[in-house]
C-alpha cells in the first residue's frame, strides 16, 4: 500500500515537472517570437526613415571605413553621455563628425521622438544607414558612368576604363571607391574580400603608372584578380 502511494506521488511529481518544462519552453518560444517581431518592426522603421532622410542628402564620405567607425564611436559616446574628443586629421573623419553635429543629431532626435532608442542600437542604426547610403551611391554612379567597363576582361583594363571615365576630379573619393568595389565584384573581376583602403591604393598606383605611359593601356602586364 505504501509502495503504491509512493509510486503515485512520484508519477504526479514527474507529470508536474514535465508540465513545468513544457510551459517554460512555450514561454521561451513566445518570448523569442516577440523579440524577433520587435526587431523586424524596428528594422523596417529604420529602413523607411533612413530612406526618406537620404532623399535629401548624400553624405558619401561616410562610406569610408574610418569615417563610419568615428561616427559609430560618436553615437556610443552620445548614449553614454560622454563628450568625444577627436584627434583625427583625416578629412573623411572630420566630415563625419561635423556632419553629426550639423545634421545627423537632429535626425536621430526625430527618430527618438517616434519611439526608437539609439542606446544599445548604435550598430543597428549604422548598419541600416550604411547599407542604404551604399545602395543609393551605387545607383547614382552607375547612372553617371554607365557600364563603363563592359568590354574589360581584366581588372587592370576595368580600372583604366574607370580612370578615363571618372576624369581628374575626385576620382579617389569615398563614394566612387565604394561604387567601384561593388561594380567590379559584380563583374567578377574582384574578390569580395577587397577593401576600401586596398582599392584606393591600387587605383592610385595604376593611375601613376598609366600617366607615365602617356595614358595608354599597358599590354604586357595584366591584373586579372586580386585575392
Amino acid at each position: 500500500m505504501l509502495k503504491a502511494v509512493k509510486e503515485k506521488a512520484a508519477h504526479q511529481n514527474l507529470v508536474r515537472a514535465e508540465g513545468t518544462t513544457q510551459r517554460m519552453e512555450k514561454f521561451t518560444e513566445n518570448q523569442t517570437r516577440l523579440r524577433i517581431k520587435e526587431e523586424e518592426k524596428w528594422n523596417h522603421f529604420l529602413h523607411q526613415e533612413i530612406k526618406m532622410y537620404l532623399y535629401t542628402i548624400h553624405p558619401s564620405f561616410l562610406l569610408h571605413p574610418d569615417a563610419a567607425r568615428a561616427l559609430q564611436n560618436r553615437l556610443l559616446a552620445r548614449s553614454e553621455g560622454k563628450r568625444m574628443i577627436s584627434l583625427h586629421v583625416k578629412s573623411e573623419v572630420c566630415l563625419a563628425l561635423d556632419f553629426y553635429q550639423s545634421d545627423l543629431a537632429f535626425f536621430i532626435q526625430d527618430l527618438e521622438t517616434k519611439g526608437f532608442q539609439l542606446s544599445e542600437n548604435e550598430e543597428r542604426f549604422m548598419k541600416a544607414l550604411h547599407n542604404k547610403l551604399s545602395e543609393n551611391n551605387y545607383y547614382l554612379y552607375f547612372e553617371r558612368f554607365g557600364d563603363f567597363a563592359a568590354q574589360a576582361e581584366t581588372l587592370e583594363e576595368a580600372l583604366l576604363c574607370y580612370l578615363e571615365t571618372a576624369g581628374s576630379q575626385n576620382k579617389y573619393g569615398s563614394g566612387r571607391i565604394d561604387f567601384l568595389l561593388k561594380y567590379l565584384i559584380n563583374k567578377e573581376l574582384l574578390v569580395p574580400e577587397m577593401n576600401h583602403k586596398k582599392m584606393r591604393k591600387l587605383i592610385k598606383s595604376l593611375d601613376r603608372s598609366y600617366s607615365k605611359n602617356t595614358r595608354k593601356i599597358p599590354q604586357e602586364k595584366g591584373i586579372s584578380r586580386i585575392s
